[in-house]
């Protein structure tokens, strides 16, 4: 099922159109492929087709007169929840990493108790929070594809 939502803003529209880009994810599989994407950002044509593809069914007869394409990295995790916590004994460095494509629809929550986690407050949520206690990863490389474990999750482009 696709997801969109349209809202205007200072006298101007804007579309939203998404998730269920997963079938379009292209794996990062090097540090160097992901420094690259944060640099740039860019969707790719692919992408942006099915994209437009998807405007055109949602909303047929919508001329716009500008379309920006926009995308994100997927960070998937072992437990598949997100990583919130300390990843050292003394608790002066944490992570909050693995929306496992799903991300943005959690934000507010996983916002929420990243915040309790960094600012050292109960834990308030049904999951317990071992649930989403960062797995860390060795140096070593990942069997089959000769990149470094620590690179882990898989990163995809999507």
């Amino acid at each position: 099922m696709f997801g969109s939502a349209a809202a205007k803003y200072l006298g101007r529209w804007y579309m939203r159109i998404g998730p269920r880009m997963q079938h379009f994810v292209e794996e990062l599989t090097t540090v160097e492929d992901m420094v690259g994407w944060y640099s740039g950002q860019e969707i790719t044509p692919r992408q942006s087709g099915f994209l437009m593809d998807m405007m055109r069914i949602l909303a047929p007869d919508m001329r716009p007169t500008s379309v920006r394409s926009a995308c994100c990295i997927i960070e998937k995790t072992p437990s598949k929840y997100p990583y919130i916590g300390h990843i050292d004994a003394d608790e002066s460095f944490s992570v909050v990493i693995g929306g496992n494509g799903h991300g943005a629809r959690g934000s507010d929550e996983i916002g929420r108790l990243a915040s309790t986690v960094m600012l050292d407050q109960a834990w308030n949520s049904p999951l317990p929070r071992e649930v989403f206690t960062p797995i860390p990863a060795s140096a070593d490389t990942h069997p089959g594809s000769g990149r470094l474990s620590f690179i882990k999750p898989p990163f995809g482009l999507c």
